[in-house]
């Protein structure tokens, strides 16, 4: 792999940052606010630094994509990252809570190897025509889910 690339995405959720990072650290809960088939093995309830489960997921020609995730950071209220492992390469998916006014600013950031050769070259597509989308979508559901009382 020759690099990495970031994407980073920010919403504000009018929920305190410890209702956000709760909801956040219960990974049993993502599947409710991910845009694509999502679930968890190996794991019930919070986690905290240093834990690990299975996550399985969809990606492009893998509707049941498996990642091993450990809890990288954990910094309750404020950090959360999560970091998928795969064929020897890091996944880093981070979430900062800061608070703002009576809610919380929601900063996420994805983190991953760039693709070596011809997928390197047609990754920025892949990146602005389905990742950020998708990630988006994905922030939204997660602000209406802990808006609407859904956490």
């Amino acid at each position: 792999m020759s690099g990495r690339i970031k994407a980073h995405l920010s919403t504000v959720v009018n929920r305190p940052p410890e209702d956000v990072f709760a909801y956040l650290a219960d990974v049993s809960t993502h599947a409710e606010w991910s845009p694509k088939a999502y679930r968890v093995e190996g794991l019930d309830g919070p986690v905290q630094l240093g834990t690990t489960f299975t996550s399985y997921g969809w990606v492009p020609k893998d509707a049941d994509h498996r990642n091993d995730v450990e809890v990288t950071e954990f910094d309750a209220p404020r950090t959360i990252e999560f970091t998928g492992r795969e064929k020897g390469e890091d996944f880093l998916n981070t979430y900062i809570l800061t608070a703002q006014g009576g809610g919380t600013r929601i900063d996420r950031t994805l983190d991953f190897p760039k693709p070596d050769g011809i997928g390197g070259v047609f990754f920025p597509l892949v990146l602005g025509g389905f990742i950020k989308p998708a990630t988006n979508k994905g922030m939204k559901m997660l602000k209406a889910n802990l808006e609407n009382g859904t956490s």
